[in-house]
């Protein structure tokens, strides 16, 4: 389904996102330690540039059109945000290359969701037109 309004941009920002996923997976799968680093500051960076308005405003939405979103669908999203955001910037358990495994495994499986699952649903939504003459 061609997205319209704010979901729009949203869904070019999530193809950004899954580039770094990609890139990401490359670098976990090439097992040379040396090039983590430099993959955490690229993750670190995306979410400054990309990531933490991102999910500002898809929270926004999911607010907005809350009766046009099931709830498993909401709670899925709003856990997975608040696990990518603990993991790009936050206090993590994890070491270095498990921490960056799974922000890449998680921020693709989010973004797929996000776009087959979540985004349909509130496309539907009218308050999601309203929220484009806003600008969201």
């Amino acid at each position: 389904m061609p997205r319209t309004g704010p979901l729009l941009s949203l869904s070019r920002e999530h193809h950004s996102s899954l580039v770094l996923a990609r890139a990401i997976r490359q670098a976990a799968e090439s097992g040379d330690s040396a090039v983590l680093p430099a993959m955490m500051q690229r993750i670190e960076e995306h979410w400054r540039i990309v990531l933490c308005e991102h999910f500002a405003r898809e929270e926004q939405l999911l607010r907005l059109a809350a009766d046009a979103v099931d709830t498993e669908s909401a709670a899925r999203v709003l856990a997975e945000h608040a696990e990518l955001r603990g993991l790009a910037c936050g206090p993590c358990e994890l070491d270095l290359p498990a921490r960056v495994q799974r922000f890449g495994e998680l921020l693709a499986a989010h973004v797929r969701y996000e776009e087959r699952v979540l985004f349909p649903q509130l496309q539907s939504h009218p308050s999601i037109d309203s929220a484009a003459a806003e600008s969201i």
